[in-house]
């Protein structure tokens, strides 16, 4: 629900961006995915099982619908309780 999810994703963003999301509470700078899938290693980490539920559900779904799915490839995840 960010005000520039779509924007960020693209592949010709900008290295970071300004994003607000009514759930974040505060407004955010962010780092937009060709960075993000620029980086030389990818490691996301998660904890708890609610997490890691929605990080399961979002394999299966687009970018758009889940943003972590723009930076997942070749990603190594951690996840601890």
């Amino acid at each position: 629900g960010a005000d520039n999810l779509e924007a960020a994703l693209d592949d010709h963003a900008p290295p970071l961006m300004a994003m607000r999301a009514e759930a974040a509470g505060e407004p955010r700078v962010t780092l937009t995915a060709p960075v993000l899938n620029g980086a030389m290693s990818k490691h996301i980490l998660i904890t708890g099982a609610e997490k890691r539920e929605a990080l399961e559900r979002a394999a299966h779904l687009m970018p758009a619908e889940a943003p972590i799915r723009a930076v997942w490839s070749d990603a190594t995840v951690h996840w601890a309780e």
